[in-house]
């Protein structure tokens, strides 16, 4: 079994941000880094861009930070433990160097639904972990399989990666398809065709499900009121919020914060 010794999703840190071990580490960390920041490797300080993964196995010596205000990153540590093949090591997934998956959000969609399970204290919570674990680590090696493959389309993909953590990130911000595409001096439809391409989905349900993310985030785990809420997470008035958190959620906003505190 592959055990989760911890793990935390969107952690920010304010300015100045210098997170130092100061004994070596037990286990695997893995950091999916947001914002562009800096890491100590073999002694020397070097940069890791936004939307990267970097492994550290056991017995490393972990310095990590950024120099802007408001770093933000996963994090997960894992363990393979005695008679557990170690499946890091079999997919070949590099350590102590920064990795640029393509469909960087998936990888961190793993770690959100690992946090609250991590958390509670269910009769299946190691065997659940174990299994999101090892999807995790097979989803990093297919990312990085699929960001090294030479397509016409890949030298746009890095552009539309910061995009699309610019709308996580800011899910209050207000775009619309036309400003983006213009942003990135392609036509609307071209853009669209891309970003389907890329993650999955519209760049309108994007930022939907960013919407709602992050509102499930507050609805159970802070005190805010439903229209407070609604005014955080982009919604112009907290009719439209309860609607469209319905007909994507299947409940209420009060509901969920019942069935989720």
């Amino acid at each position: 079994m592959i055990e989760v010794n911890g793990c935390g999703h969107d952690s920010h840190h304010k300015k100045p941000c210098d997170i130092k071990y100061h004994e070596a580490s037990p286990d695997y960390l893995i950091l999916l880094v947001k914002q562009t920041g800096w890491v100590f490797l073999n002694g020397k300080k070097q940069e890791l861009p936004a939307n990267c993964c970097i492994c550290f196995p056991p017995g490393s010596s972990i310095h990590y930070g950024c120099d802007t205000d408001h770093y933000n990153d996963d994090w997960l540590h894992i363990e393979f433990l005695k008679g557990e093949a170690n499946l890091l090591k079999a997919l070949e997934i590099p350590v102590l160097k920064p990795l640029i998956p393509r469909n960087f959000h998936k990888l961190s969609e793993y770690i959100r639904l690992m946090t609250p399970t991590f958390l509670a204290g269910t009769s299946y919570k190691e065997a659940i972990l174990d299994s999101f674990v090892r999807a995790f680590l097979y989803t990093l090696k297919e990312e990085l399989q699929a960001s090294s493959e030479p397509t016409i389309t890949q030298k746009y993909y890095a552009a539309f990666s910061n995009l699309r953590t610019n709308i996580y990130n800011n899910p209050s911000i207000h775009h619309t398809v036309e400003e983006l595409a213009e942003s990135l001096w392609l036509s609307i439809s071209h853009f669209q065709h891309l970003y389907k391409q890329f993650f999955g989905c519209s760049c309108q349900q994007d930022m939907i499900n960013a919407r709602l993310i992050k509102a499930k985030y507050y609805l159970s785990k802070s005190e805010m009121s439903i229209q407070t809420v609604a005014g955080v997470c982009g919604y112009e008035n907290e009719l439209h919020f309860m609607r469209q958190f319905k007909k994507f959620e299947g409940s209420t906003p009060s509901e969920y914060r019942k069935q989720n505190r």
